[in-house]
Parts: C-alpha cells; sequence; structure tokens
C-alpha cells in the first residue's frame, strides 16, 4: 500500500544516512502536540539501482526540504520502518 506524507526532518539524522521523518497522511497524528516530530520514525530513501547508496559511492539523497510532499511504502507490517519512493510537486 502506498502512502503520502509530509517531510518534517531531514537534518538530524543521527547515523547520517540522508534518512528524513516523515508525517503520513492518514496514519500519524497532524497534531504536533499528540504526536512530536522527534517521535515519527525515520524513513530511507530509495535510490535508483545504479546508485551502490553505501560508501560514498553513488548518488546523495539530499533533495528532499522539509515541507516536501513524499510517497512512502513500509518494509514492515507494523509500519515503523518507511521508504520514501518518491517525491511530487504541486499539491494544493
Amino acid at each position: 500500500m502506498f502512502y503520502t506524507g509530509v517531510v518534517e526532518n531531514r537534518t538530524d539524522d543521527p547515523l547520517k544516512l540522508g534518512r528524513c521523518r516523515v508525517r503520513i497522511l492518514g496514519l500519524h497524528s497532524p497534531d504536533k502536540i499528540e504526536l512530536p516530530t522527534e517521535n515519527l520514525p525515520w524513513a530511507v530513501l530509495m535510490q535508483p539501482v545504479n546508485s551502490a547508496a553505501m560508501s560514498g559511492i553513488g548518488v546523495s539523497p539530499t533533495g528532499l526540504v522539509e515541507g516536501t510532499h513524499v510517497v512512502v511504502i513500509f518494509r514492515d507490517e507494523f509500519k515503523q520502518q518507511p521508504i520514501i519512493i518518491g517525491s511530487f510537486a504541486g499539491i494544493p
């Protein structure tokens, strides 16, 4: 299943992997007091197959900024391991 969300944090990844915290629409509360940004799970970014995505080889996942709308899937049934598979523009 595909979800949409909004990037809320991209600068505080403790592992420096280019991950983002994304608030998933319809899954996470829009109330930032009820669910603060720092409690959102880290989402990894899917990269093209021509990128090794490790050891400094390949492209950098630095194009997303706070406020970017993204498409997300989950690696697990409990929806704790999000993967950003793309972004889109033009959301009114």
